[in-house]
């Protein structure tokens, strides 16, 4: 009883491990090398990806705190505007407030020298009148205080 039932065992073992060698040689390495960097590619561009990403964060952190910032600002420069307006309107109604009572002073003041003046005038017209019932009356002159007819 042979141990080796065929010999051609030998040849086929002998081919399998020199194909082994060829193909790990010329298929497998190189095929291991490529997908290693392209494992490496992958990581490398995850890395980066995560870098912008994190800078992307970052500046839309700032932009948003300068967009803040500049809404406080213009909130600041609308609440001074509002206040100068704000006095402006005050200052400008206290004038016309002002001009207002000078001019009913003044109205007041001269309807009260045409009220005097048309006193005046009523009582020198009511002496002429009186003067002229009087002498219609007593159907003759009256003298004055100084003896002369008026």
């Amino acid at each position: 009883m042979d141990i080796f039932p065929n010999w051609t065992v030998i040849p086929i073992v002998l081919f399998l491990v020199v194909l082994t060698y060829i193909l790990n040689r010329n298929y497998f390495k190189p095929l291991g090398l490529i997908l290693d960097e392209r494992r490496r590619r992958i990581d490398g561009a995850r890395k980066e990806a995560e870098q912008i990403k994190i800078a992307s964060q970052n500046r839309m952190l700032e932009f948003e705190n300068k967009m803040r910032e500049a809404r406080r600002q213009a909130d600041l420069i609308m609440a001074e505007m509002e206040k100068k307006v704000q006095e402006e309107k005050n200052s400008l109604v206290a004038a016309k407030r002002n001009e207002t009572k000078k001019m009913l002073t003044d109205a007041k003041a001269d309807i009260k020298n045409k009220a005097e003046e048309a006193g005046q005038e009523l009582q020198s017209q009511s002496d002429h009148f009186a003067q002229m019932i009087a002498t219609q009356i007593l159907k003759r002159p009256l003298r004055g205080k100084t003896g002369q007819t008026r």
